[in-house]
């Protein structure tokens, strides 16, 4: 439960107007916590500037009052690789959600530049496949839910699944710096991944076998039919500012090729994509990611639960649509209240052997957690949580060159 200034807030809250107690044109003075920063300077589009908070209650072993540093700076830019040209440049002393071309850019440097990079492997991020299985009724888009019943065929999305090269996704969108994903939580998420998980190889021969069972069929230019005849034909949205999701969706385009679907590939400027998945529904399939902030299951409960804001397959479902949603909902409920680490980690081990056996979403692969600091930067220790570089941000510190010694306090 967080703590919050009660001389700040309570007024706001009594009123009915807590929402819009802390906004982007609140006076810093204002805006209050127990962090070790506080809040300095906003500037739209420029920065933002955390200040050392002298009330801060906690020291290090030597019972010097943290944080070392005077100042956090944060920047905006409007790229990773504007991201990575400032850092280079001297600009910035650190950098995280490094691409691994960018990686690997900055390992040639790092000889010159002394730079201290970090792999810590797989994110808990998770990259995927989902398809619009909504209620489209009051919609009035004809041809995405005709399209519909092809999406709500298990098989058809089990052959999907059974076709996709997740190898060659790690290899060519992350650089063999990510891993191949068959279900929501990854191998970085050491507490709750579920390692009874199968990971099948690509198969397309199962793939159309699946078909095959399922009433599909090929007409004479290898083209994929369903049971009516009809040309199987979607399209692919997805963010266009995110060029590893955009290679995804090349790649899954070209996968299912190899089945005879004719897959359009439909780059969207970020907004506009969330537009269409939250609220006109209207697209056929799209690549996006979850995930990142926090192992435990409870912070899921949004993607999982049949009412979640992010069930995204399926949204604003009044009652569980599935037998198998069903049972995740109460799964879900139940693990919140569960104590017990074991009974937790049992309830949501069959949450996630149901999400694998019914695929919502086709889940493709998670990036490795890529970062960066300068050779001053002290204490430098990211970690698979989210913020990966500032978690002990109380405890950084830049070390002064010029006089050979440490020093704390410098932004």
């Amino acid at each position: 439960l967080a703590m919050l200034p009660k001389h700040i807030l309570e007024k706001p809250y009594r009123e009915g107007r807590f929402v819009q107690s802390w906004s982007l044109n609140t006076p810093p003075a204002e805006v209050v916590g127990l962090g070790p920063f506080r809040v300095k300077e906003y500037l739209a589009g420029q920065r933002i500037v955390l200040e050392r908070n002298p009330y801060y209650w906690k020291a290090d072993h030597d019972n010097h009052r943290l944080p070392y540093l005077d100042e956090l700076v944060f920047l905006f830019v409007g790229s990773e690789d504007a991201q990575v040209m400032r850092f280079e440049a001297g600009e910035t002393d650190m950098v995280s959600r490094l691409s691994s071309e960018n990686f690997a850019l900055l390992t040639k440097e790092r000889t010159r530049t002394g730079s201290q990079l970090v792999d810590l492997g797989p994110s808990l991020e998770y990259n995927f496949l989902v398809f619009n299985l909504n209620d489209l009724a009051t919609k009035k888009l004809n041809i995405i839910s005709g399209k519909q019943t092809w999406f709500r065929d298990l098989k058809f999305r089990q052959a999907v699944s059974a076709a996709i090269d997740r190898d060659s996704i790690v290899r060519l969108v992350y650089g063999a710096r990510g891993t191949a994903l068959w279900g929501n939580v990854g191998p970085g998420n050491k507490l709750w991944v579920n390692q009874a998980i199968p990971h099948p190889q690509r198969s397309l021969d199962a793939s159309r076998q699946l078909l095959k069972s399922a009433g599909f069929s090929w007409n004479n230019a290898s083209q994929l039919l369903d049971p009516s005849g009809k040309a199987v034909e979607f399209s692919i949205i997805t963010s266009s500012s995110n060029t590893q999701r955009m290679k995804m969706a090349t790649l899954v385009q070209d996968d299912l090729a190899h089945l005879g679907m004719q897959v359009h590939v439909v780059p969207l400027d970020f907004r506009a994509m969330l537009d269409r998945v939250f609220q006109s529904f209207a697209y056929e399939a799209a690549i996006m990611g979850l995930g990142g902030g926090d192992p435990d299951p409870n912070p899921e409960m949004n993607v999982w639960l049949s009412s979640g804001s992010t069930h995204l397959w399926h949204l604003g479902e009044t009652q569980p649509a599935s037998d198998w949603e069903r049972e995740i909902d109460q799964l879900m409920q139940q693990q919140m209240i569960t104590l017990n680490y074991e009974k937790r980690k049992r309830l949501y081990n069959r949450v996630q052997q149901l999400i694998a056996e019914n695929l919502p979403f086709v889940f493709l692969a998670t990036p490795n957690v890529l970062a960066g600091a300068k050779a001053q930067v002290g204490n430098f220790h990211p970690a698979v949580l989210d913020h990966y570089t500032l978690w002990n941000a109380d405890q950084l510190y830049l070390r002064t060159e010029t006089r050979g010694m440490e020093r704390a306090g410098i932004r």
